[in-house]
């Protein structure tokens, strides 16, 4: 039964500086903490990525990989705000249950809102409100599933602007490539461990998905 509906943002920090500089959208930008060439990206727009630069890539390796780009001093309020608004937007849709970060919350399916039909609905009337009233850069991926777990995993398998659902059934097909660290919370010195207690990779991401879901872990 599908109970959690995953909203992560796209590319959120390099997102908001794309709708508040229409000069910005459609080009690289990158955003840094410091205007410094020994600093690093912060975040990066997806025709930044293109590049090859993400996150933690240094400016200095920026301008390298991509001549043209944009690097903007990252605006901590201006992104709290757009936060706000973004919470607002799809608490008018759905109940949001949990904000898990400054670009993640879940929004909790209850009754009808549990079938996959209605669900997916939901899920395309938020992104609609999203673009409507906190603009159109503002762009999300949305997971739909039965925990918190799968919902943030089935969040990350289509970006930009993606929308997949995870019911018990799709389990086995559509994560047994995935390698532990596709779970939130088992970082890159988790990994390695996880890789050997369990050969194949994918299989630990089912086990671990199926015992969240067994035991009502959300």
């Amino acid at each position: 039964m599908l109970r959690t509906l995953f909203v992560d943002f796209n590319a959120y920090f390099a997102s908001v500086e794309q709708q508040i500089n229409p000069a910005l959208r459609g080009r690289p930008v990158g955003v840094v903490p410091v205007m410094a060439e020994t600093s690093c990206c912060i975040a990066a727009s997806y025709e930044a990525k293109a590049f090859g630069i993400k996150t933690g890539t240094s400016v200095a390796d920026a301008r390298k990989m991509c001549p043209e780009i944009t690097l903007i001093v990252g605006k901590h309020e201006v992104y709290v705000d757009f936060h706000h608004r973004a919470v607002a937007a799809v608490e008018r849709i759905a109940p949001v249950r949990q904000v898990m970060s400054i670009d993640e919350m879940e929004c909790e399916l209850t009754g009808s809102w549990r079938g996959r039909e209605k669900a997916e609905r939901i899920a395309m009337q938020i992104k609609q409100e999203l673009q409507s009233t906190v603009g159109t850069c503002m762009r999300c991926s949305i997971g739909i599933a039965p925990n918190t777990m799968l919902g943030k995993l089935a969040s990350d398998m289509q970006k930009p602007n993606g929308l997949t659902v995870l019911e018990l059934l799709d389990i086995p097909g559509k994560i047994l490539h995935l390698k532990p660290s596709a779970i939130s919370g088992i970082g890159p010195h988790r990994t390695p461990l996880a890789g050997r207690q369990h050969h194949h990779h994918g299989r630990f991401v089912r086990r671990a998905a199926m015992c969240c879901t067994a035991f009502g872990v959300e």
